[in-house]
């Protein structure tokens, strides 16, 4: 059986937690270490070689650098060197925009760290939703996004947002009920 189809009872048996008290300090270490990070894998990004490559990918700069050729098989150099001149530019255009902005974006990604709350040594603690471990006990307030999957075990008239997951505008009543073990879990 799996823990999303457990009654709130046995829960804490099996994820090896105290709702009270949460966690403590060395047990999240040991299971963080066990784990990992409760992270999505972020793809790599492209190194500078990589970008300048795909600024020829572009459908408009593989129709300069074919209209090129046709220029330099007709003999008509003039018509090159203002095409090149060009494909340079828009090149060096593309280039450094996507530089700045990969920048940019992993800049951002360094300094917004989103938080969660959590029980821990029998206290609140915030750290963040990279830290949060199986067992944790998670604390959600309102406007707060869920920083993890988990298996609600208070709710009190909770609705949750899932437009991002399902496209769906209207917020979604949760309670603590167990889903059916036949439920897909996605």
């Amino acid at each position: 059986m799996e823990w999303y189809s457990l009654p709130v009872k046995e829960i804490s048996s099996v994820a090896g937690t105290d709702f009270i008290s949460g966690l403590s300090e060395s047990e999240a270490r040991k299971r963080a270490k066990e784990y990992g990070l409760n992270e999505i894998p972020r793809p790599r990004p492209f190194t500078r070689l990589q970008t300048l490559i795909s600024q020829f990918q572009s459908p408009l700069i593989l129709i300069l650098v074919g209209a090129g050729f046709v220029t330099v098989y007709l003999r008509d150099f003039s018509d090159t060197a203002i095409i090149a001149a060009t494909v340079a530019i828009n090149v060096a255009f593309g280039y450094f925009q996507e530089r700045k902005t990969s920048n940019i974006l992993e800049a951002l990604y360094r300094v917004v760290q989103a938080k969660a709350l959590v029980k821990r040594d029998g206290g609140e603690k915030e750290i963040s939703q990279e830290a949060i471990v199986p067992g944790d006990v998670v604390i959600l307030k309102a406007g707060a996004k869920a920083p993890a999957d988990g298996r609600l075990i208070y709710a009190n008239d909770l609705k949750i947002n899932e437009s991002a997951l399902t496209g769906e505008w209207l917020p979604v009543d949760k309670d603590t009920r167990p889903a059916r073990p036949d439920s897909p879990v996605a």
